[in-house]
């Protein structure tokens, strides 16, 4: 039984890659085991009261108070509950995009002379492109691109399988967004500052915006507009409405639905609600939420914060996700460290994804290292390697209309949406038959295109449905 347990709040240090810094949020998790919850008695002895459902520490340091509960052996493990942020940085381009589509309507699918999807921004989504040598624009192949002209040919969905995308909350009124795919998900966001819809814990997963302005996170935090990532990664892992003549283009044309799950705000997230929303979405009940109807195989979270590895808390609900035959696909992170020193990238049982650019070498943000399953296209600002004028980002959906973005927060739900797809051809499949194909049929890299490890290498779903 966890409990949460307030307490002083204590900055963390700031990630490279962070506008807003990682962070506690006052507050204490506590597993305690069945005899301690019995007795009730194991946080009282330290000074913590019970207050409506959380904990008061009497303003207790922190550090001190985890030490002393985890030597108490009837704790399972204490932390400090964690505020955790999006793995991207964007670049706005709606203007850029709303001219070239008046000036090229229609799109000619990748590679082979195949006609496929109409919609008409495929020719700026590198990253589903056919693999070649060089980058081609023309016949829209790049060596850092994953493939999936061959899926779509060849793909026959034999069951719906439900990816989560445990993010900002969705945006629901774009019309590039495919309601077909949408099943409810839920509000997870506790906190009604953070929240910024005026209420806690609800059934609507709508995204009213993450804006902040400079210092109201924590004295020299950074002001930052809303940020509308959630609709962004769940457009790459497939709710963007496909051949419909309109926008982008989904990597998965069906047999995949989508579930938003909100666990970010304004200043991020909080483990508490990160847990909470991971064994949810997995069909794991949480206390004083409605049982998930339509739990799923797949969750994406792009998201993370650094601390010393995977956080007990995350790690006890990734344990019990895969015990339930779910997987949970992480974005690495962006500080160009080593994975393993982030959560959830840090956690043995996530499938965890770094990211690369164009030409398939590892995009300079991304973490690496062991903890490392796997590289997907997450983008690089830096490069033009096209030609097109932008920066190689991924584009996708945000609140009225379409921008690139980098990070490994891109990456992962593209190995999401690959996963997903696979179990969807293959019903006999697990999710564990799934990653070892991805895994298996990578394409391997160069000490060149990736320096520091990078899993099994840059992921190719040209042969993900064989077998």
């Amino acid at each position: 039984m966890s409990e949460v347990l307030a307490g002083d709040r204590e900055s963390f240090r700031e990630g490279a890659g962070f506008d807003i810094a990682a962070q506690a949020t006052g507050a204490l998790l506590v597993d305690l085991s069945a005899s301690a919850v019995q007795t009730e008695s194991t946080t009282g002895r330290f000074g913590v009261e019970r207050r409506g459902g959380a904990e008061s520490t009497a303003n207790q340091p922190l550090d001190a108070l985890i030490a002393r509960l985890n030597a108490d052996p009837r704790v399972l493990y204490a932390q400090k509950n964690y505020m955790k942020q999006a793995f991207q940085t964007q670049d706005l381009i709606n203007d850029i995009l709303d001219d070239s589509i008046n000036q090229n309507p229609g799109a000619q699918n990748p590679g082979d002379g195949r006609k496929g999807p109409n919609d008409p921004f495929l020719e700026f989504q590198w990253h589903l492109w056919a693999y070649g040598d060089a980058v081609s624009v023309g016949d829209e192949v790049a060596p850092g691109a994953v493939g999936f002209p061959a899926v779509w040919a060849s793909y026959t969905p034999k069951r719906q399988v439900v990816l989560a995308v445990i993010d900002t909350g969705q945006v629901f009124a774009h019309d590039d967004v495919d309601g077909a795919r949408l099943l409810p998900g839920y509000d997870f966001v506790s906190d009604t500052f953070v929240s910024n819809d005026g209420d806690g814990r609800d059934a609507d997963p709508t995204d009213p915006g993450d804006a902040v302005a400079a210092d109201e996170c924590f004295p020299g935090s950074s002001e930052s507009n809303s940020s509308w990532h959630g609709s962004h990664v769940s457009g790459i892992a497939g709710l963007a409405a496909t051949d419909n003549q309109f926008g982008i283009a989904s990597a998965v044309p069906s047999g995949v639905s989508i579930m938003p799950i909100r666990v970010l705000g304004r200043c991020g997230g909080s483990t508490t609600d990160i847990v909470d929303a991971l064994l949810w979405a997995g069909g794991i009940d949480v206390p004083g939420v409605p049982s998930n109807p339509t739990p799923a195989m797949v969750i994406n979270a792009s998201l993370g914060g650094g601390f010393a590895g995977c956080e007990p808390a995350e790690r006890d609900a990734i344990a019990q996700l895969k015990a339930k035959g779910v997987v949970l696909v992480a974005a690495a992170g962006n500080e160009t460290d080593d994975a393993k020193f982030y959560s959830p990238s840090g956690c043995a049982d996530a499938f965890v994804v770094a990211a690369s650019g164009m030409t398939g070498k590892m995009s300079y943000f991304s973490n690496f290292g062991e903890t490392v399953d796997i590289m997907a296209p997450g983008g690089d600002f830096r490069q033009d390697d096209d030609g097109d004028g932008f920066g190689d980002g991924i584009l996708s959906i945000v609140d009225g209309g379409f921008d690139y973005y980098q990070g490994t927060s891109m990456a992962s739900p593209l190995v999401a949406a690959a996963v997903a797809l696979g179990l969807s051809q293959h019903p006999d499949w697990t999710v564990e038959d799934a990653t070892g194909r991805l895994t298996a049929t990578a394409r391997p890299r160069s000490a060149e295109e990736c320096a520091e490890a990078c899993g099994a290498g840059l992921m190719d779903v040209t042969g993900l449905l064989d077998g």
